[in-house]
C-alpha cells in the first residue's frame, strides 16, 4: 500500500480526533437462574474424604469511598460494564469441626482483573490480573467459628495499553468485562492431604508403552494431641491406582511409604509404565481414570482422581503426529460469547457448544482471545476435541515487547496459566497469541522467552501466529500459524508453500482464517462479505486442505460474537456485533457456511453456493447530493455577473482578489454565505465517499484503534456505513470548522500592526475554499472510481495536490488581508497545525500509546514502503 492512500488514512483519523473515551456507569449483569455444577464430582474434585463450600450466590458490592446504606447486593458469578474499583464481601459461616478437621483452599475459577483478597480483614493473596483460575490456602488461623467470617475481593478492572493482558487496543476481540466472573468456592481437604498433582503421560509409537511421570506433594497440618489421631501416626502410604477407560484393567504404581511430620510437606515423583494403553484420540475419546490414596496403617486419608488422556502430539517436518499416524488440524477457534452475558456461560451452554463443535466434524479448537473456563477443557477431553489454549495477546507494540516490565508481567501470567491448566489433558498445545511481526527482533526474543518457559513445564506443542509469511525458525516453538483474513487461500498458496519449504510442512499451520460478513445474505457468492462469499471462503479453504500437504487450520469462528467497539469492517452494529461465526450468536444453524462445512466433514450431498450477480452498493445518495449540489452552485453563478465576476477572479487572479477584500471592495455576503454552504456539502461529500470506500479496510480500523479510544471508532463506524446522515454531520461539521477558521485567523490578526476587519477574514477563508465546488463531478463518482481499483494512486495524489492547492490559497488570502511576508504566515501557520496535531498525539500517546500502535500497523501492512 503506497504513501498517498496513507495520508487519506490519517486525514480521516484527524476528522475524529476530538473524540474522548467515555467510561460509562458500572452495570451489573447476572446470570438468571446460575447453579454451580457440583454433581460433577470429577471436576470439582469431590469424593469421600473432599467436599466443598459453594460462595456463589450473594454478594454485596460497594465502591472503597461509598457510605454503608450504599451498598448494593449482586448475585456471583456476574459481570459488570465500565472501568472502576469495587469491593465484593461474602459472608459465610465454618463449623469449628471443618476448620480443626480439614486443610481448605480458595478456589477462583475466574475474576477480572486484578484484585486483593481478605479474609476477616486480613489481606490473604493477590492477584496479579486476568482471567486465569487460581487457588490458595486458607490461613486457619484468621478464620473465625464462633461467628461470620467475610471474604473480601477489592478489584480494580481497566485494561490499559501496556499494563494488562490482553491490552487495551485488541482488533476483533470479544468484549471484556469486569468482575467475578465464574464460580468461587472452599475446598475441605483432610489435614494430612494429597495436593499439586500433575501427570505427565509420554506416549512412544514404536515401543507400544506410555510412561507417566506422577506428581504429587503431601502436606501434614495435623496437629492433634490426642494419641489415637494422625499426629502420633506419621507413616504413611501412597497409592496410585490407573484404571482403564473400559474399566477392565488396574495398573497400580509400587506403594510409595514415608515419613511426614506435622507442619511439614513432601514432594513425591513416581514413574509407571503403562503397557499397551488405551489411547485418547478425537475419534475415540478414552481416558483413565487415576486413584490418589494416601493411607495411614490401614486408615483411607485422603483419595481423590484424576482423568487422564494418554496421546501423543507431535510435530514433525512433514507431518502432525497424533499417536504416531499424521494428523491433520481440523479446527475451528471458539470464543465463549453469549449476547447478554459476555464469557460467563452456564454449564449446560458450555457442554451445548463443545458438543456442536465435535458434532459439526472437527477434531480440534483453540480458544481464541480469551482464558477459557477450565470446564472446557473437561469437556473436550470427554468428546474428543484436540485443545489449542493460548495467552490473549495481539498486535503487541514493539516498544512494548522489549519492555522489562511487561516482560516479567507475560512470564508471571504464563506461569500462572501453565499452573491452572496443566491437570487438563486434553490440551495438545500451547499458544503465545497472534499478528507477531516476522522480522521483529523484539517479537522474535519475546517469543522465545515465553517458548523457553513452555517447554521446561510442560510437554506441550508451543505455537505461535504471525503476520505474514516471510517467518523463520525460532527456538522452543513447534508450530507456526499464519492467519488470512477475508482473502481465499488460494491467493496465498505460492507464499504458504515456500513457507512449509523453509520450515516443514508439519510446522505451518493456518492460525485463523477468518471471512466477515457485513452485508447478510445477497444472491450468490461474486459479493464480497456476504454469508455465500463467507461458504465459498470456508469450502476453499477445506477443499485446499484436502489436496495439499498442511498440518492444518483453524476456521474463525464458531459462533458470532459482541465485540467493546463497534468494527468498520464487521459493519456497523449496535450492539458491536461481529458476524464471523459459522453460526449466529443464538447457535442457531441455518447459514450457508454451516451447511457446507456439515455436507464437506460427513461426506453428504454437496451444497451449491450460488454464484449469483455482482450487487452494485454504490450509495444513491452520493449521486443525488451531488446533482443537487450542482444545481446550487448553477443556481449560485446565474444569480447575478457579481458572483461570475467574483468566482472568476477569485480563482484565476487569487492575489488581487484578496487585496480588493482586504480594502474593503464591495462583497456579497449572502453569495459568500451561500458559498460557505456549497463548499462544506462538496467537502462532505468527498469525504464521505473516502470513508464509504474505507468502511471495509482493516488497516484503517487498526489506525482508528490504535487511539484506544471506542468513542472514536464507533463514531467513524457509524458515520462510514451511515452515509446519508454522515453528509449531514459532515456538511455541519466542515461549516463549523469554517467559523472556527475564520474565528483563529482573527485572532491571529491582533498580532500583526494592520487593523483587519472581521468581514475579511470571514470573506477570504471562504473564497480561498472556492477550488472545492471543482470537486462536485468527483465526488458524484469518487466511490465507483475507487471500487474498480484501477487509478487510485493517482486519485490520492490528485485529491492530495487539491488539499495543498486550498491550504497555499487560504495562506495567501491571510497574508494578503493582513499585509504582511508571505514567509512568516506559512511559518507561523504550520507551526500552529503541528503544536495541534502534536498535542493530539501526545495526549493519546500518554493516555493510550497511539505512536507505538500506529508504528506497529505501519509495520503490519508495510505502509510508506
Amino acid at each position: 500500500m503506497g504513501l498517498p492512500k496513507n495520508i487519506f488514512f490519517t486525514i480521516l483519523l484527524l476528522i475524529s480526533f476530538l473524540a474522548k473515551s467515555s467510561s460509562g456507569q458500572i452495570i451489573f449483569k447476572e446470570l438468571p437462574d446460575y447453579q454451580i455444577k457440583s454433581s460433577d464430582s470429577s471436576f470439582f474434585d469431590i469424593g469421600s474424604t473432599r467436599s466443598i463450600i459453594p460462595l456463589d450466590g450473594t454478594w454485596e458490592v460497594y465502591s472503597p469511598n461509598s457510605k454503608e446504606d450504599e451498598k448494593v447486593s449482586v448475585s456471583i458469578p456476574s459481570i459488570f460494564q465500565g472501568d472502576g474499583e469495587l469491593i465484593f464481601d461474602k459472608y459465610f459461616n465454618l463449623s469449628k469441626s471443618d476448620i480443626q478437621n480439614h486443610k481448605m483452599k480458595l478456589v477462583f475459577l475466574g475474576l477480572n482483573y486484578t484484585a486483593d483478597i481478605s479474609m476477616n480483614g486480613v489481606i490473604i493473596f493477590r492477584h496479579s490480573g486476568g482471567e486465569v483460575p487460581f487457588q490458595f490456602d486458607l490461613p486457619k488461623d484468621i478464620l473465625r467459628s464462633d461467628g461470620r467470617n467475610v471474604l473480601s475481593v477489592r478489584l480494580y478492572y481497566r485494561l490499559d495499553s501496556g499494563e494488562t493482558i490482553p491490552l487495551k487496543q485488541r482488533f476483533l476481540f470479544p468484549q471484556n468485562f469486569g468482575g467475578i466472573i465464574r464460580d468461587v468456592y472452599i475446598q475441605l481437604l483432610p489435614n494430612v492431604s494429597i495436593s499439586d498433582l500433575n501427570l505427565l503421560s509420554n506416549y512412544e509409537s514404536g515401543t507400544n508403552r506410555s510412561r507417566v511421570s506422577i506428581f504429587s506433594k503431601i502436606y501434614n497440618n495435623e496437629f492433634s494431641k490426642s494419641s489415637d489421631t494422625l499426629a502420633s501416626q506419621n507413616q504413611f502410604v501412597l497409592r496410585v491406582k490407573f484404571i482403564s477407560p473400559n474399566g477392565g484393567s488396574v495398573t497400580s504404581t509400587a506403594d510409595y511409604s514415608f515419613q511426614l511430620i506435622p507442619n511439614r510437606e513432601r514432594d513425591i515423583f513416581q514413574t509407571i509404565d503403562l503397557i499397551s494403553p488405551t489411547l485418547w484420540s478425537p475419534s475415540s475419546p478414552q481416558s483413565y481414570t487415576v486413584y490418589f490414596e494416601l493411607w495411614n496403617g490401614g486408615m483411607l486419608i485422603d483419595r481423590t482422581k484424576r482423568s487422564l488422556a494418554i496421546f501423543s502430539l507431535k510435530s514433525g517436518t512433514n507431518f502432525i503426529f497424533l499417536n504416531g499416524q499424521p494428523f491433520t488440524l481440523n479446527g475451528v477457534t471458539y470464543v465463549p460469547s453469549s449476547p447478554e452475558y459476555g464469557n460467563m456461560l452456564g454449564y449446560d451452554l458450555m457442554e451445548k457448544d463443545i458438543r456442536m463443535i465435535k458434532e459439526l466434524g472437527f477434531n480440534c479448537v483453540k480458544f481464541s482471545k480469551s482464558i477459557p473456563n477450565p470446564y472446557y477443557l473437561s469437556l473436550c477431553e470427554k468428546y474428543g476435541l484436540v485443545a489449542f489454549i493460548e495467552l490473549p495477546l495481539v498486535s503487541i507494540p514493539e516498544q512494548l515487547a522489549q519492555d522489562q516490565n511487561f516482560i516479567n508481567r507475560c512470564r508471571n501470567y504464563l506461569f500462572n496459566f501453565i499452573t491452572a491448566y496443566q491437570r487438563y489433558s486434553a490440551v495438545g498445545a500451547i499458544g503465545l497469541g497472534d499478528s507477531y511481526l516476522t522480522k521483529s527482533d523484539a517479537h522474535i526474543s519475546l517469543i522465545k522467552n515465553l517458548a523457553g518457559i513452555i517447554k521446561s513445564n510442560t510437554n506441550k506443542l508451543v505455537y505461535a501466529s504471525f503476520n505474514g509469511f516471510n517467518i523463520s525458525p525460532i527456538d522452543n516453538v513447534d508450530l507456526y500459524g499464519v492467519e488470512i483474513f477475508n482473502s481465499p487461500v488460494n491467493s496465498f498458496s505460492d507464499k504458504l508453500k515456500q513457507l512449509q519449504s523453509n520450515l516443514g510442512t508439519g510446522k505451518v499451520f493456518i492460525s485463523g482464517a477468518t471471512y466477515i460478513v457485513n452485508i447478510g445474505n445477497t444472491n450468490g457468492y461474486v459479493n464480497d462479505h456476504s454469508f455465500e462469499a463467507q461458504a465459498k471462503f470456508f469450502e476453499d479453504l477445506i477443499e485446499f486442505a484436502g489436496n495439499n500437504p498442511l498440518a492444518g487450520y483453524f476456521i474463525n469462528t464458531m459462533f458470532d460474537y459482541r465485540g467493546d467497539y463497534a468494527s468498520l469492517s464487521a459493519g456497523y452494529n449496535k450492539d458491536n456485533v461481529y458476524q464471523i461465526g459459522i453460526c449466529n450468536e443464538e447457535r442457531g444453524t441455518d447459514r450457508l457456511g454451516f451447511k457446507v462445512i456439515y455436507s464437506l466433514f460427513h461426506n453428504t450431498e454437496k451444497v451449491t453456493i450460488p454464484i449469483g450477480s455482482k450487487k452494485d452498493d454504490a450509495p444513491i445518495v452520493f449521486i443525488l447530493y451531488g446533482l443537487l449540489l450542482a444545481l446550487g452552485i448553477g443556481i449560485l453563478v446565474n444569480s447575478g455577473r457579481k458572483f461570475r465576476e467574483d468566482s472568476s477572479r477569485a480563482l484565476l487572479r487569487p492575489y488581487n482578489f484578496f487585496s480588493d477584500v482586504r480594502d474593503q471592495r464591495i462583497m456579497s455576503g449572502y453569495h459568500t454565505t451561500v458559498l460557505a454552504l456549497i463548499v462544506s456539502a462538496v467537502t462532505s461529500l468527498i469525504i464521505c465517499n473516502l470513508l464509504f470506500y474505507f468502511k471495509e479496510s482493516v488497516v484503517f480500523e487498526k489506525l482508528l484503534l490504535s487511539f484506544g479510544s471506542t468513542k472514536i471508532i464507533k463514531d467513524v463506524s457509524y458515520l462510514a456505513w451511515h452515509p446519508a446522515g454522515a453528509l449531514i454531520l459532515f456538511t455541519a461539521f466542515c461549516l463549523v470548522a469554517i467559523c472556527v477558521i475564520t474565528l483563529i485567523v482573527k485572532t491571529a490578526s491582533f498580532f500583526v500592526r494592520n487593523r483587519v476587519f472581521y468581514s475579511s477574514v470571514y470573506f477570504s477563508v471562504i473564497w480561498s475554499l472556492l477550488p472545492f465546488i471543482l470537486l462536485i463531478p468527483a465526488g458524484i463518482v469518487l466511490y465507483r472510481l475507487l471500487s474498480a481499483d484501477i487509478v487510485n494512486l493517482y486519485i490520492y495524489i490528485g485529491l492530495s495536490a487539491f488539499a495543498i492547492w486550498v491550504f497555499y490559497r487560504l495562506m495567501k488570502g491571510i497574508y494578503v488581508i493582513f499585509d504582511v511576508n508571505p514567509g512568516s504566515v506559512y511559518f507561523y501557520s504550520i507551526i500552529f497545525i503541528l503544536v495541534i496535531l502534536g498535542g493530539i498525539l501526545l495526549y493519546y500517546q500518554i493516555k493510550n500509546s497511539v505512536v507505538d500502535y500506529l508504528q506497529l500497523t505501519i509495520k503490519q501492512y508495510n505502509l510508506f514502503r
